[in-house]
């Protein structure tokens, strides 16, 4: 079976993986039919022609891997550390944890993988539809037929959304209709916005309505909901930057006063305190600036 999208890290070729997952598929199929949702994240993350149980059964086909892997490191680790003298019960409790949480910690990351390769392509999409749009909209009105409008964004600088537009002008070439193959883009993309575009299309072209007009109103609405989104993102900024203010600046500095004139008085060990603020303090940085780089929207405008 031979694949061309992305998957997660799997430490083999993709149609090894694939050869090898094939005695997962029952257990697989059983536990794909519990993620109603899987299907429509695979084909949103561009893995269009691969089946769920398959996805699965290769999670579980890499993590029994990963799982045997850390076991037979670990065990040689703890002959030698045996050998030595220095091999006691906790460090054996830890090598078994180790050996159970990172694979299933894997497992999580590789079923979820599809929701995040939808969100980011979902953002690489959405910073060129407009642009793209508005292509459509020029190409229509100056008379251009819609295949040929179509396969101009298709051959176009509009990243992904180029991509997809070059797969539905493939699929009219092998013989589809247009509605055919525009209704499997809607399917595809994860961006809500460009499965409304094209809807609005389709429904334009069933009722037989001018479309270069449908496009112009269309890309009039993505830009005002592009600019709504960054005001909405600007005004989340607010109350986000003074919480930053409040936990990465005025707590370690006040806090930590009041808290060693208290301990002083207390008489308490304040010096484990001390060296636990700094990694907590560069955590909390790690995670305000992804919770900020989350929250940013994918705007064209």
């Amino acid at each position: 079976m031979r694949v061309r999208y992305r998957i997660p890290i799997i430490f083999f070729s993709q149609e090894r993986a694939f050869f090898f997952a094939r005695r997962f598929r029952s257990p697989a199929a059983r536990l794909a039919g519990s993620m109603p949702n899987l299907k429509r994240d695979l084909m949103e993350a561009g893995m269009v022609n691969l089946s769920p149980t398959d996805f699965v059964s290769v999670a579980m086909f890499i993590s029994l891997f990963l799982f045997v892997l850390l076991v037979v490191l670990f065990g040689l680790i703890g002959f030698v550390a045996f050998n030595k003298g220095i091999l006691n019960l906790q460090t054996v409790y830890i090598f078994l944890l180790t050996a159970v949480l990172v694979p299933l910690f894997y497992f999580i990351y590789f079923i979820e993988y599809p929701k995040l390769e939808g969100g980011r392509r979902r953002a690489q999409i959405e910073t060129q539809l407009i642009f793209a749009t508005r292509e459509l909209m020029v190409k229509l009105r100056s008379g251009v037929p819609i295949f040929n409008a179509l396969l101009d964004v298709a051959l176009g600088d509009y990243g992904l959304v180029s991509s997809e537009f070059k797969l539905a002008v493939e699929e009219i070439e092998s013989g589809i209709s247009q509605e055919t193959a525009l209704d499997n883009l809607s399917k595809r993309v994860p961006s809500q916005s460009f499965k409304r575009m094209v809807d609005i299309m389709l429904n334009a072209m069933r009722s037989g309505s001018d479309l270069a007009a449908t496009l112009d109103t269309i890309n009039d609405m993505l830009v005002k909901k592009q600019q709504s989104d960054m005001q909405a993102y600007a005004g989340e900024l607010t109350p986000l930057s003074m919480g930053y203010m409040l936990i990465a600046v005025v707590v370690p500095s006040l806090g930590m006063s009041v808290f060693l004139i208290l301990g002083s008085m207390a008489r308490l060990n304040v010096s484990l305190v001390i060296y636990i603020i700094p990694p907590m303090l560069i955590v909390f940085e790690v995670l305000f600036i992804g919770l900020v780089k989350s929250r940013r929207p994918a705007v064209g405008v």
